[in-house]
């Protein structure tokens, strides 16, 4: 049960550091998520800062996903 329990947190992860519209609706100019920051950034035309953010988001997204994949192999 471990292994699909962390996979499903790997996906909970993911989909939390994607979800734009709550801190769209409810953020403030203190508190921005990665997405948010994304957006910001080619809402102005820095593409190369967006391409930047969008590259480390997928990154640690990756990263996240195999650490919990790893995880759920070596508790077996």
């Amino acid at each position: 049960m471990r292994r699909p329990l962390l996979a499903a947190f790997a996906f909970a992860i993911a989909l939390s550091l994607g979800d734009l519209g709550v801190i769209a609706l409810f953020g403030s100019d203190a508190v921005k998520t990665l997405p948010y920051l994304l957006l910001e950034r080619m809402g102005s035309y820095r593409t190369a800062d967006a391409a930047g953010l969008g590259l480390f988001l997928a990154a640690l997204t990756l990263a996240l996903m195999l650490l919990s994949d790893r995880l759920g192999r070596s508790r077996q």
